[in-house]
């Protein structure tokens, strides 16, 4: 009896694990691909392989280190949330100071093995970003 009861324990426990992974499809570890940032005047861009990034996500954390041209460049993270296709991440700890305990709202989605996230303020792009999974 004690075998079927820890077989509909383990069961339960997968169903609840695939259905948490299902429904939060950022878990996992990604690498940068490109991005665009804002600047006055205008717009700069960034791609692998001159800036290098690896972004953990946790189930309620977020960390990223990254590298220009093989030299350290930031590293920072905090606790973010899921929201109406939003990842919305409040910055804890890090090297760039003007991030530190600020929250920002991307909106995200995911197609195959991407992960495109933008973040607009006033109507205006900050920022855009693909990352690509990579475990």
């Amino acid at each position: 009896m004690s075998t079927v009861l820890n077989m509909k324990c383990l069961v339960v426990s997968l169903l609840a694990f695939s259905s948490f992974s299902m429904a939060n499809p950022l878990l996992g570890s990604w690498e940068f691909v490109e991005g665009k940032y804002a600047v006055d005047g205008g717009f700069v861009t960034a791609k692998a392989p001159e800036l290098t990034s690896v972004k953990l996500i946790t189930g309620t954390h977020f960390n990223y280190i990254t590298q220009k041209n093989g030299e350290f460049h930031y590293a920072g993270g905090g606790k973010y949330v899921l929201t109406n296709q939003q990842f919305v991440e409040t910055f804890s700890y890090g090297n760039i100071p003007s991030l530190l305990g600020k929250t920002m709202a991307f909106d995200y989605k995911i197609d195959g093995n991407l992960w495109h996230h933008s973040l607009t303020e006033n109507g205006k792009l900050i920022e855009a970003e693909v990352w690509r999974k990579i475990k």
